[in-house]
């Protein structure tokens, strides 16, 4: 997901706001500290412009 982010060129706040997530739930899911739900990944994949499996098969 970082690397797709950062392609996408929001930071983490930006993404959040985008997303309607905070900017710690983020980056807590870019370094894996937390799983992410269907429903964060849908809306982070909205707010980055790419279909949601991008996420999921990000390398």
């Amino acid at each position: 997901m970082l690397s797709l982010r950062r392609q996408a060129d929001p930071t983490q706040e930006q993404l959040g706001e985008r997303a309607g997530l905070g900017r710690r739930t983020i980056g807590r899911i870019e370094n894996g500290l937390a799983p992410a739900t269907l429903d964060q990944l849908g809306a982070i994949a909205r707010a980055i412009g790419v279909p949601l499996w991008r996420l999921v098969r990000d390398e």
